[in-house]
């Protein structure tokens, strides 16, 4: 064999061998080289859960600035929208999170609406604008018009019998606008609210339950759910009447105790797990149906079930009362006076704002209170309790408030404000 055969038959060995071992050097060393130095580890973040769930969607759920409200509108039920919240406040979010709010995504909703708009406004300019070529050409005299031409069934909106082409009917936004007819004054715009009422039933079908060694009185919805018990920081789901200041020498009361389901103005109470239990006529029970007169213990709280008098509510609009908020987990009192505007939230130094009712005061409990979270508004000399689009929303009898809604505010109503719970009362 010549020595240009053997070189070339080296040659041929050795290269393979060569790119094996800078393959193996470079899985090796530069791969532990990343690892040590926190690339492998970067690598790993982006191409974590994260990245997996923004590529099987659009939007992120993690990121979006309006995922409170795409939970709070989901048809989803209480206690889900709840867990929901708290993952994405703990981070422990999963792909079965996100598929619960991309279910009702508000963002993608508005891309269909938006794109829909478009598509529509595209096509109606396409065809305004397009000219019709088949009218345009003329028809040579070896083609009939005979009713199974080739023109008739590819055409057989057009009438080539006549020589007149046949006019259409303008549509009715190429029409010239018609000049507005004089009109006297305009009336002040108003603001953007409504008073809808909640689906609630009328006032002398109400029911409260009245807190003994306190006094507290805590109206019932006559349609809905609301649950009792208390706030901890260390779990986001504060229930919807807090008993924590009346349980603060028994501390028997669990975070979310009990809840009560209102169907038509008859409530059933049900035991949510509690160490202590519920207790209904000195019974202790699983779920029961309330009565009037009846006694229903939780924990070291004792409270009885009764009919809301009809001379409550006349009280009410009188103009001798007093009227009062009370911060549930505190027990701290704040009276305001009639036909003043109260605006609730969170004092901030930065920016110089003291809202009428400062809850910063009032410790973790008002954590999550917003800056302007909510304002009582005088109409037909009651008031009325309306969100400021706040971060966390306001709830009230078991329900959320939506932007913009304003509902009128009676004695034993709760106004839960992210977790703070704030009982209105009137004193004679």
């Amino acid at each position: 064999m010549s020595t240009a055969g053997s070189t070339l038959c080296l040659l041929t060995l050795t290269i393979p061998v060569v790119i094996l071992k800078v393959n193996l050097f470079k899985l090796y060393y530069i791969d532990t080289f990343d690892w040590l130095s926190g690339s492998h580890s970067q690598h790993q973040r982006r191409s974590g859960p994260l990245k997996d769930f923004e590529a099987m969607y659009k939007y992120s759920c993690r990121k979006c600035p309006i995922r409170n409200r795409c939970i709070e509108e989901s048809d989803n039920p209480t206690s889900t929208k709840n867990m929901v919240r708290s993952a994405f406040e703990a981070r422990t979010d999963t792909l079965a999170t996100w598929g619960l709010l991309q279910k009702n995504c508000l963002l993608l909703e508005a891309d269909k609406a938006r794109s829909k708009s478009a598509l529509s406004d595209r096509l109606r300019k396409v065809q305004s604008d397009r000219p019709d070529e088949t009218d345009d050409l003329e028809m040579p005299s070896t083609m009939t018009k005979s009713k199974g031409s080739v023109i008739r069934r590819l055409r057989p909106d057009k009438q080539f019998d006549s020589p007149e082409r046949s006019t259409s009917q303008s549509p009715d936004y190429l029409k010239p606008v018609a000049p507005p007819s004089k009109k006297g004054p305009s009336k002040p715009l108003r603001r953007l609210s409504t008073t809808k009422p909640l689906n609630q039933v009328g006032d002398e079908d109400r029911f409260w339950l009245t807190i003994l060694n306190t006094g507290r009185r805590i109206a019932l919805p006559t349609n809905g759910e609301m649950s009792f018990g208390r706030f901890d920081p260390d779990v986001g789901i504060p229930p919807d009447i807090d008993l924590s200041f009346e349980d603060r020498e028994f501390g028997l009361i669990a975070r979310r105790h009990a809840v009560i389901i209102a169907r038509n103005a008859e409530h059933t109470i049900e035991d949510l797990g509690s160490r202590a239990g519920i207790f209904l006529n000195g019974k202790q029970i699983e779920h029961g149906i309330l009565k009037v007169k009846d006694h229903v213990s939780l924990g070291g709280v004792k409270l009885i079930y009764d009919k809301i008098p009809a001379e409550v509510f006349e009280q009410a609009k009188s103009k001798q009362v007093r009227h009062k908020l009370v911060v549930t987990p505190t027990g701290h009192k704040f009276y305001f006076p009639i036909n003043r505007k109260i605006v609730i939230g969170r004092a901030d130094q930065q920016v110089n704002f003291i809202p009428d009712l400062d809850l910063s005061h009032e410790g973790e409990v008002a954590r999550l209170v917003s800056r302007r979270h909510a304002i009582i508004r005088w109409r037909y000399g009651q008031p009325y309790i309306e969100d400021l689009g706040s971060g966390f929303g306001t709830r009230f009898r078991g329900e959320v408030l939506q932007l913009g809604q304003s509902i009128p505010l009676k004695p034993g109503d709760h106004i839960w404000l992210a977790g703070c719970v704030l009982a209105y009362d009137i004193e004679t």
